[in-house]
């Protein structure tokens, strides 16, 4: 019985918000942390889980006050066990606060954040729990995994902005880690000790067979920006954490005249329709009775 009246107290609180007469502001500490504590105590009644968490997002998106203090009282690790259930409105309503806690973060605060989602795992929570349950996904959920893509991949503009220094020689080296990954099982034993010219002719044969547009200046392909250092850091995450196919690319692009550089386009499009995310609101959800 308690539960039914809770939930029923909680939608009509939602409704009446709703409809701007009360100011957010008017909400004392010990509101919030009434609301934070059912996301908790009542993850099994979902009608008191779904509005909790709506009102928790309501407050992080109207107040910059309330924002802080929902911080200070919710964690990402409270929220993730929310997107490991089957109900697909409680995890939408939970990637929401999600959301709307990393849009209002200050922006040094923001990558603290999305480190802690990396921490928490929650890119393989959503795929296993959300992306790949038996289930369509719907518009809802569709719109808010499009907001919380959006506020990760903000987070890369400054790399994508950010034009690489031939002349930096640690920059510089992390070309000659890109050549290394791909060529060295193939050097031969005393390649170091062939003449300068040589190697230079060997080091430029390597990188047209990697992509580089520029086979003499490789870091010449990273000045324009974007991609900017952005694609830099791709290509040496993806030959150090997936060496195997990272070669077969190369060979690859031997053949076929793939260009590595060039493809950095895509990751460089995915940021280009994702940015700033200010003007994005989630929409409104319906609470039914």
């Amino acid at each position: 019985i308690f539960g039914d009246m809770l939930s029923f107290t909680l939608t009509a609180f939602v409704e009446l918000m709703d409809h701007g007469i009360v100011s957010w502001d008017t909400f004392s500490v010990a509101f919030i942390k009434k609301i934070a504590s059912y996301v908790n105590k009542f993850a099994a009644d979902i009608s008191i889980l779904q509005r909790s968490l709506a009102i928790l997002e309501s407050m992080v998106l109207n107040s910059h006050e309330l924002y802080q203090k929902v911080a200070q009282e919710i964690t990402i690790g409270q929220l993730i066990p929310h997107l490991q259930g089957t109900d697909q409105e409680i995890q939408t309503y939970t990637i929401a606060v999600i959301n709307a806690l990393f849009l209002k973060a200050p922006d040094d605060k923001r990558q603290e954040m999305a480190n802690i989602l990396a921490q928490k795992q929650l890119r393989a929570i959503i795929l296993t729990h959300v992306i790949r349950a038996q289930r369509a996904i719907n518009n809802e959920m569709a719109h808010q995994l499009y907001v919380l893509q959006v506020l990760t991949f903000n987070l890369l503009e400054d790399r994508m902005m950010t034009k690489m220094d031939p002349q930096d020689q640690a920059q510089r080296d992390i070309i000659f880690e890109l050549r290394r990954i791909a060529f060295d099982a193939e050097s031969e034993p005393n390649n170091s000790s062939g003449s300068i010219e040589k190697r230079k002719s060997m080091y430029t044969r390597d990188y047209k067979k990697l992509g580089f547009i520029n086979h003499v200046n490789p870091a010449m392909d990273f000045t324009q920006t974007p991609p900017g250092m952005l694609a830099l850091d791709n290509m040496l995450y993806f030959a150090k954490h997936h060496q195997d196919a990272y070669i077969r690319v190369r060979v690859l692009s031997h053949f076929t005249h793939f260009s590595f550089t060039a493809h950095t386009d895509y990751f460089i499009f995915l940021n280009h329709n994702s940015r700033k995310t200010d003007g994005i609101l989630t929409s409104q959800r319906v609470i039914n009775n």
